[in-house]
């Protein structure tokens, strides 16, 4: 999710010299307990005109956190210059993409930004609300997730695209620690742009997940588990201890119940996107 360096409609503090006068910097700070992933931000703006927004409310400081390995994707607004966020540890694995910007709590009309490069002179601009009207750069922070600790079945699955042009299968390597997913150029390309609709992605999750744990559980069931040292492994066995699905044969009812219902997710999801 990089922002900086993009075209915007509008003068955006912090992208290239859009507004020379003033900046915005973000300092973000990690820290980990065994149950939580802390972020200690600290923002500095000298825009007078975004401070006064801040100050009454018509803008918000963001922080937005992504993790493509588990899926994870959550904004957190705040007014303060310091702000402290805790995402549970189960939430996050691998790299943990976070930035940091200011967007409109509500719609602007005529904004102009004061200090804004000559070429935006006396231009006025019409921002809508959620439109962005800073940014600072990016952070990326390595989440080191230990077994014991991996609650969230989706940590055990990694996406990939094919390295093949064009269409063709979604496919599973499973010998590694993870399960790799395996997608298409434009299959990936799709799943890229459906990941900004939180409820659309709830439904291409489960069609990625489901097919792919069920044949994992095929897997699992004929392979030695206790000899078997891949994560996946060792983590679905785990999982299917937690849930009391040692026994269980049907390995389509084992997967609903190990993702949590996932089709009445979908079907929720489905519903939200259509009344929308």
């Amino acid at each position: 999710m990089k922002l900086s360096r993009r075209s915007y409609p509008h003068p955006v503090v912090g992208n290239a010299d859009d507004v020379v006068e003033a900046a915005f910097q973000a300092t973000i700070e990690m820290a980990t307990d065994k149950e939580n992933v802390y972020l200690e931000v600290k923002v500095v703006c000298s825009s007078s005109t975004l401070n006064k927004l801040i100050t009454t409310g018509d803008a918000k400081y963001v922080t937005h956190v992504e993790c493509s390995n588990t899926v994870f994707r959550k904004a957190y607004e705040f007014s303060e210059t310091e702000y402290r966020i805790a995402i549970p540890r189960s939430e996050l694995n691998d790299a943990v993409e976070v930035n940091a910007f200011v967007r409109a709590s509500k719609d602007l009309p005529g904004y102009q930004v004061a200090g804004a490069h000559p070429d935006y002179d006396g231009a006025k601009f019409d921002v809508r609300a959620g439109d962005i009207l800073a940014v600072g750069e990016g952070f990326i922070f390595p989440i080191e997730t230990t077994f014991d600790s991996m609650a969230r079945i989706g940590s055990i699955f990694q996406l990939r695209e094919s390295s093949e042009d064009g269409d063709h299968p979604m496919r599973l390597d499973p010998n590694h620690d993870k399960l790799i997913i395996t997608l298409s150029k434009p299959d990936m390309k799709a799943y890229k742009q459906i990941k900004k609709q939180p409820n659309l992605l709830s439904m291409t999750s489960t069609l990625l997940v489901m097919p792919v744990l069920i044949e994992a559980l095929r897997m699992l069931d004929e392979s030695g588990k206790e000899e078997d040292h891949r994560r996946w492994v060792r983590a679905l066995t785990k999982k299917l201890k937690d849930c009391g699905l040692e026994k269980e044969t049907d390995l389509l009812v084992a997967a609903q119940t190990i993702l949590e219902l996932p089709i009445k997710r979908s079907f929720v999801a489905a519903n939200a996107v259509a009344e929308d």
